[in-house]
């Protein structure tokens, strides 16, 4: 005599759990299967023309999915094996199925924090792209000229006694990628132009680079003493970064927590390995990048009078290591 499974009996809990398991493993399939129809159209630019990349990219092995898939779905076919009945269990099964399936595919249970993973794995960071586009436009030039004979030859032409150099390109990054640099909001800030360094380049046109000068101490910047001490210096803002990541453009701050964040490091350590591909020493002497929070009551002048000032001290340190190791490789 064969068994009858009865409502509320072991075996028939058994069968309606493997009968969910295998609705819900069937329904992420059919969303998968959706997906790789969406996503081949793209098979030449997101996946390289490589079908295999595309079928891994939508059906992930992280985590050992496979793996652990492939024994749900054992698990429940032994469980389902319990009931002679397969018409029963196949109704049971579609439902599941279907429900799953579209609330997957109508992102029900998406969650900002799910979004968030997936950039941080799938490295979706604008970053790099701008840094190499700024690194051509500007930095690769302006580091394989020479910045330190540039500026030490532009001062030496304006015959001025009262102003020393900065022989460094320092490049502002704010954390809000918001900075405004025309004269006159400069000049508000103390922030004074003194002309500008020309740099060669592929364009017939070269770069222009304004050269800036500011008081060397605070008290004579408050009292505007003209025969104070300045200090002669280049910076420049990345205005590539206040069009992609600056405010109120868009930029989904409040819904990817830290992404802007991300992006700046990213740009920086992507032009600080590029500038470091010409010559590591060279680039080091060349270029500095200033990361800074930006406040309202912010003064830029102070800003770049602290950052020189600390560039300088590191510099006169590492001269002092230097010549102390080459005094005992002679001793």
């Amino acid at each position: 005599m064969s068994a009858i499974v009865t409502p509320g009996s072991d075996d028939n809990i058994l069968v309606m759990a493997g009968s969910l398991l295998i609705g819900l493993l069937s329904g992420e399939l059919v969303h998968r299967m959706c997906q790789l129809i969406d996503e081949w159209p793209h098979l030449g630019t997101r996946h390289r023309s490589s079908k295999t990349k595309l079928v891994q990219a939508v059906f992930t092995t992280k985590n050992n999915q496979h793996f652990s898939v492939t024994i749900f779905f054992i698990v429940s076919l032994c469980f389902v094996s319990t009931s002679q009945d397969v018409k029963g269990v196949v109704k049971q099964v579609l439902p599941w199925m279907l429900v799953w399936a579209l609330t997957r595919m109508f992102g029900v249970f998406d969650h900002e924090l799910d979004t968030q993973e997936i950039l941080d794995e799938t490295n979706a960071l604008l970053g790099p792209g701008l840094a190499a586009n700024y690194w051509f436009a500007l930095i690769k030039p302006v580091v394989q000229q020479g910045i330190q004979r540039k500026v030490t030859n532009f001062l030496r032409s304006r015959e001025r006694t009262d102003i020393r150099s900065f022989n460094k390109l320092i490049i502002l990054i704010p954390d809000n990628c918001q900075l405004r640099v025309t004269k006159g909001d400069l000049e508000a800030q103390n922030i004074f132009s003194l002309g500008e360094i020309f740099f060669q380049t592929e364009r017939p046109q070269g770069i222009e680079q304004t050269v800036y000068w500011i008081y060397e101490s605070a008290k004579d910047e408050e009292t505007k003493n003209k025969h104070g001490q300045k200090i002669l210096f280049l910076f420049d803002f990345p205005q590539i970064l206040q069009s992609a990541m600056g405010e109120n453009i868009g930029y989904r701050e409040e819904e990817i927590p830290h992404l802007r964040k991300r992006n700046i490091k990213a740009f920086q350590d992507t032009l600080e390995n590029l500038t470091d591909s010409i010559d590591h020493n060279k680039s080091k002497k060349d270029v500095t990048f200033h990361h800074y929070i930006h406040k309202q009551e912010t003064n830029l002048a102070s800003v770049l009078r602290e950052k020189i000032c600390i560039e300088e001290i590191q510099d006169s340190l590492e001269t002092d290591t230097s010549y102390s190791e080459s005094e005992n490789e002679e001793d």
